[in-house]
């Protein structure tokens, strides 16, 4: 079930339990004990994506006046 559950929520190969897939269904401790221990497990769900989001590296540069105002060494008495 950690396998299936991997491979389509989290788009992972590892048969491993996540920790969402161990929240989903309250495990803790080792997840060989949990296996064991479990009989059964089910899950069904619906993924909307509601909006998504690029970032762009922007190129950014200090312009001269403030680059002049910029002290050229560290003298914080001179700050204050």
């Amino acid at each position: 079930m950690s396998k299936k559950f991997n491979k389509e929520q989290l788009k992972l190969t590892d048969k491993t339990p996540s920790g969402l897939f161990n929240a989903m269904f309250g495990f803790h401790g080792r997840w060989q004990n949990d296996a064991f221990a479990t009989k059964g497990l089910a899950f069904d769900g619906i993924h909307s994506v509601l909006y998504s989001m690029e970032l762009e590296a922007a190129d950014l540069k200090l312009l001269d006046h403030v680059k002049k105002e910029v002290p050229s060494t560290w003298d914080p008495a001179a700050l204050a």
